[in-house]
This record gives structure tokens, C-alpha cells and sequence, in this order.
């Protein structure tokens, strides 16, 4: 083979190595080895290629152990390069600032197993290195694959969704400012309702600026965006937004327009005189229970087509897109919906010849959104603090005349789930 032949195909390799996994055995792939061994001592890029190939092959030929679990009848398969990775002792892991130490490149060199053994819930395992590591088999279910999942799919089902009359949301004592203020278990109790519901209302809270506050931190820390930390509306018209006047405002989830929509939004009527302005919500998780069951092409084409959202105000413009009904990545549990009719920024991401599909199954959904059966209407009244899931949950409000405040914040979703985990409400 003449040698600029031969770089024709060796430029090849790189997507030849990694399409064919039966090339290392055929003659061809051996002949390449010999000469490339001598061309790719020049060339780093094509080292580096080779080196890959070899390191895919090593993880290929490791094989998983198996961990038997109390069920008798189950086990765990668990790669030993995993495990090697997972390791806690102190030599891998460093248990104060909770960080691995191992080096990524080094793991297929120290991942083959010499002995392994079970007693008492923990795995233990003997590596070909001398190193010896110690795991707590539930440990094992909880952090793989095979067992989160299963551990989401335990949480989603633990989610309580509901329609406008709430028959099936069982009696639930209120939740009292003092108590919140000074008791961890009924803060506790606050991220379970939110979890499990949507919502939470705490009662009895002062309806000064500082009492609100005050409140507002103890659950969680505020999260800053375009309108503050801290906002009120009803006074003035600060922002470009439907929100700050008194017309009829349709149930929508906020923040469709930012990369990452705020996970939790708190009100607190904290004045009110005047006519109207009763609030609502609708589950939306409910929702899309039941567009898939009506449904299921316009839930599955929801769950893929692309609707961009913008907030423009002088000096500000934020735009972003993404799926409507929007899914784990791993679990495939629903985790989100994004539905906001008023902030849609002109339709970009759909062909024309699409579009017919497109409005036909927006309309579907947005028909069940309107429902009023899906509609749990309340007052917002000064001493209730509302706190709502704006992934889940979508809000509305009536028109009304008078002078209406409301004080309120916005939680990120990594803010709020930290402190739910640390409750032990969610892994």
C-alpha cells in the first residue's frame, strides 16, 4: 500500500474504529496496526486515536459482577469500572468536601477485580492493584442507574395531581407562620406539601414588608432575577409585563422566556381594597395526564417541538426555547411544563410545513389548560403566603378594580430541591 494511500485511509480511522466493533479481529485492521505504528509515531492526533480504540476495547472486556440483593431472587450487575470510580475510601474520596479523587484516565488500569464478597449489606472487593474498598449495598441501589430510576418513577408516583375541586387532596392542618419561623419539622412539612401538591399556604403571616421577608428566607434563599429579588406589584407599572396591571390574566407558568424558568414563585396579597382579583390554578401534570390519554400524539409532539418565549423591556431582552412538556433525560418522567401564551415570540422553530400540526396540537392542550374543571379558584388574602411550583403549577388571576399588592420572589429549582434533599422529601 503506498504511503499516501495509506493516509487516506488511516484519516479514516477515527469513525472506522468506533462504528465497527469486529475490526480489531479482520486482517484488514491488523495490517493497519503494523504500518500505522511506524506513521503515527509522528502524528499525536493519530496516537491519541489509537490510544482511544485501545481504552474502548479494555472497557469492553471487563466484565460486571453480581451483587445479590435481600430479594433472593434479584441482583445487581455493577461494571467494575464503576465501582472503581465509586470507591469512598480515603484514598478516593474526599469525605469533607464531598469530591472524588480518582483520576478519569487511570480507571481502566485499576479496574480489574481479584476478589469480591457479601456479608452483612456491604460489598466487599479486592482490586488487582491491592486496594480494597467497602460498600453499603443500598448505597449501590440508590446511586445507579438501574436504581434511581426506580427511585424517581417511586417519587413521581408519590406526586398527588388534582383538578379544580381537589376531592382527592386529603384535609391538611394549616401551616402557621410561628411554627415556620421556629420549628424545622414544619419546615420539613412545607417542602413536602410543595413536592407532593404543587403548593403550600402558610397562614397567619404579618402583612408588613418585613414579616414577608422574613418568611420568604426562612424557606429558601431568593433568587435574583430582572425584577429583583424581592418584587411588588400593583403600586407601579416597573415592568413590561401583563402581571403589573389589573387585567384578566390566563393561567401561564413564568420564566418561559430564561434558559432556566424559576423553579418556585411566593405571593403575599399584602393589601387589598377593591373588587375581583381572585386567583387560580391549574395542575398542570394533571393536564398532561390527560392530553396523553386524549391525546398521545399531540403529548408526544409536545414533548419535542421547540416554542420560543421572549420578555422585552427597555435594556432587556430574553429569549429561549425548548419543549413544552418537558422530560427527565434518564427517567423520562415528566419534570416540567412550559406554558406561557402571552410571552411566545414569533415562530421560528417550526417549517411551514409543519405549522398546521404544530397549532393543531397547541390548541389541544391549551383547551384542557381552560377547562374549568382543572381550575382551583381561591382568594389570595393578606396573612397567606402562597408558595407554588412553577414547573408543575400554572396561575392565573381575575381582573379587578381597587388597589391590590402583592410581595412575593422567586426560588431556583437548584435552591429548593437542595433544601427538599436535605429534608430527606426527595434523593
Amino acid at each position: 500500500m503506498g504511503i499516501l494511500k495509506f493516509k487516506s485511509h488511516l484519516s479514516k480511522l477515527p469513525s472506522l474504529l468506533f462504528r465497527n466493533n469486529n475490526l480489531h479481529t479482520s486482517k484488514t485492521f491488523l495490517k493497519f496496526n503494523l504500518l500505522s505504528a511506524n506513521y503515527c509515531s509522528g502524528n499525536p492526533l493519530q496516537l491519541q486515536v489509537w490510544k482511544m480504540y485501545e481504552v474502548r476495547h479494555t472497557f469492553k472486556k471487563i466484565k460486571p459482577i453480581n451483587v445479590h440483593l435481600s430479594n433472593a431472587s434479584q441482583t445487581l450487575k455493577l461494571h467494575p469500572t464503576w465501582l472503581r470510580d465509586h470507591c469512598r475510601c480515603p484514598d478516593c474520596y474526599n469525605a469533607v468536601t464531598y469530591q472524588r479523587k480518582n483520576d478519569i484516565l487511570k480507571l481502566n488500569e485499576h479496574s480489574t477485580i481479584s476478589a469480591h464478597s457479601q456479608s452483612d449489606g456491604l460489598l466487599h472487593v479486592l482490586w488487582s492493584d491491592g486496594h480494597k474498598s467497602i460498600y453499603s449495598i443500598p448505597w449501590l441501589i440508590s446511586n445507579t442507574y438501574e436504581g434511581r430510576c426506580r427511585t424517581q418513577e417511586e417519587e413521581a408516583n408519590r406526586l398527588i395531581t388534582w383538578d379544580g375541586s381537589m376531592g382527592n387532596l386529603p384535609s391538611l392542618e394549616p401551616i402557621l407562620y410561628h411554627n415556620a419561623m421556629h420549628d424545622d419539622n414544619t419546615l420539613s412539612e412545607i417542602y413536602r406539601r410543595v413536592i407532593q401538591y404543587g403548593f403550600v399556604q402558610i397562614e397567619q403571616v404579618p402583612s408588613t414588608e418585613i414579616d414577608t421577608k422574613m418568611i420568604i428566607e426562612r424557606v429558601c434563599r431568593m433568587s435574583r432575577t430582572v425584577f429583583g429579588k424581592f418584587w411588588e406589584t400593583g403600586t407601579n407599572f416597573d415592568h413590561m409585563d401583563t402581571g403589573y396591571l389589573n387585567g384578566y390574566l390566563e393561567a401561564h407558568t413564568d420564566n418561559t422566556y430564561f434558559t432556566e424558568a424559576q423553579g418556585f414563585l411566593v405571593f403575599h396579597c399584602t393589601h387589598f381594597n377593591g373588587k375581583g382579583g381572585e386567583s387560580f390554578l391549574v395542575d398542570g401534570f394533571h393536564v398532561a395526564k390527560q392530553l396523553k390519554q386524549l391525546d398521545p400524539i399531540a403529548y408526544d409532539y409536545l414533548s419535542k417541538a421547540n416554542i420560543t418565549a421572549e420578555y422585552i423591556e427597555p435594556g432587556e431582552h430574553f429569549s429561549s426555547g425548548g419543549a413544552i412538556l418537558r422530560h427527565d433525560p434518564v427517567s423520562h418522567q415528566l419534570e416540567q411544563i412550559r406554558f406561557n401564551m402571552l410571552d411566545r415570540a414569533p415562530l421560528t422553530s417550526v417549517p411551514q410545513s409543519e405549522v398546521g400540526t404544530f397549532y393543531r396540537h397547541l390548541r389541544t392542550l391549551a383547551m384542557l389548560v381552560r377547562q374549568k374543571e382543572n381550575e382551583y379558584w381561591f382568594r389570595l388574602s393578606p396573612g397567606t403566603v402562597m408558595v407554588i411550583d412553577n414547573w408543575r403549577l400554572l396561575h392565573g388571576r381575575n381582573s379587578y378594580e381597587g388597589k391590590r399588592v402583592l410581595r412575593g420572589c422567586y426560588y431556583s429549582r437548584s435552591d429548593f430541591m437542595s433544601k427538599a434533599r436535605h429534608y430527606g422529601i426527595i434523593l
